[in-house]
């Protein structure tokens, strides 16, 4: 099966979510309390891995504090945190509130053994330190383009690393498949995002999955097998 394992899927048409549902394995995941909730209410309708949580570009004020804390008490038994994380490239200004609205997920994820889902532009190091701070177990660091040099501290830790269709024109990227390990490496959308001159949805998975066989030089079979065996380490054990 192939595999989204980052994808925004409360904002697709009807038509568009049953385009690809059933030809691609789904992880969703939201951006604050209502989305966290279209998602469960997916989750129920669809064969799909809901997350919930608060995305660092809508943290902005001391508001955001307490509404992480909501998303954590209404949705108790969720089993992945998503998209959270930290983001210094593109919302600077809010950093310092950011890590303390980082912290709340992590600490739920640290307790209740979670899954989290991460946004990282700008930070990637220090989201990679607060994951060893706090004892993380199950980490995917979605759309890397960080440091080439982490690669091999996150994967020695065990987390994951996820290639979104933009490896096909962006040359950082092609890179970072380049030093991921096939056994530590899962695909994403995104969508739906317009990114440059790609659409970003689950149905560019194959094509993704193509890509990085031809990076890797390795069978097309190879990549697909070994991806769904990852998702099914990180999101199904």
């Amino acid at each position: 099966m192939l595999v989204d394992v980052h994808c925004h899927l409360y904002e697709f048409r009807e038509d568009e979510i049953s385009s690809f549902l059933g030809k691609v394995l789904i992880v969703g995941v939201a951006e604050d309390f209502e989305s966290s909730l279209k998602l469960i209410e997916y989750s129920k309708r669809y064969s799909i891995t809901p997350c919930v949580g608060l995305h660092p570009w809508l943290v902005k004020d001391e508001k955001a504090v307490e509404e992480a804390r909501r998303i954590l008490e209404f949705f108790d038994d969720v089993k992945c945190l998503g998209e959270i994380g930290l983001d210094s490239r593109f919302v600077p200004q809010t950093i310092d509130l950011q890590r303390k609205v980082f912290e709340v997920f992590l600490e739920k994820a640290s307790r209740d053994d979670l899954v989290v889902n991460l946004h990282s532009p700008g930070a990637w190091r220090e989201v990679y330190k607060l994951l060893r701070k706090w004892r993380i177990k199950k980490a995917l660091f979605h759309w890397y383009t960080g440091p080439l040099d982490l690669i091999n501290e996150i994967v020695s830790s065990g987390y994951y690393i996820s290639i979104n269709p933009a490896v096909r024109i962006k040359v950082k990227h092609q890179k970072v498949v380049e030093k991921t390990p096939l056994e530590k490496m899962l695909t994403e959308s995104d969508g739906p995002y317009k990114y440059r001159t790609l659409y970003l949805t689950p149905l560019l998975v194959p094509q993704l999955v193509e890509d990085i066989a031809r990076i890797l030089k390795v069978e097309k079979g190879i990549v697909e097998e070994t991806i769904y065996e990852n998702f099914k380490a990180l999101f199904k054990d």
